[in-house]
């Protein structure tokens, strides 16, 4: 069961990255008038209008902003994918890309641009080439060994 409580600190998260100065229990209290500091005391129609309130402190993403986010999402999903039909981890996935940078910068993962990104794609599909390459090369010595 999905935690009731996540709308609340995905809007709270955000308004602290917005500027909110308040702990969750300082916004709970000047919500409630003084009433309450935790979440447990608001009914469903109070904790879903203080998410409401909370997500109105945080600017909304221009188109741009959102597509770009998306785009670079699938694009580290596809490098993922890649490693992952090499039989790596994600976490593989994550410290090559991470290990490679691109030109010579590297990055955490959730840092690189949608251009980064398409470099490393290129070169995580070229290792792949290589890895097929050399599982195929596996195969045919090992029939021609046993044809012996």
């Amino acid at each position: 069961m999905k935690n009731k409580y996540s709308p609340f600190f995905a809007a709270y998260n955000a308004s602290v990255k917005a500027g909110n100065p308040n702990s969750k229990e300082e916004v709970i209290e000047a919500f409630t008038n003084g009433r309450t500091r935790s979440l447990k005391d608001l009914d469903v129609r109070e904790l879903q209008e203080l998410v409401r309130r909370l997500q109105m402190l945080v600017p909304a993403p221009s188109p741009s902003e959102r597509a770009g986010g998306e785009v670079a999402d699938k694009m580290r999903k596809a490098i993922i994918a890649i490693f992952r039909s090499m039989n790596k981890t994600v976490d593989e996935a994550i410290a090559w890309a991470e290990k490679q940078g691109v030109k010579g910068i590297k990055k955490q993962f959730n840092s690189y641009t949608t251009g980064e990104l398409y470099v490393l794609i290129a070169i995580a599909e070229k290792i792949k080439a290589g890895w097929q390459k050399d599982i195929r090369k596996q195969i045919t010595e090992k029939m021609n060994h046993e044809q012996d």
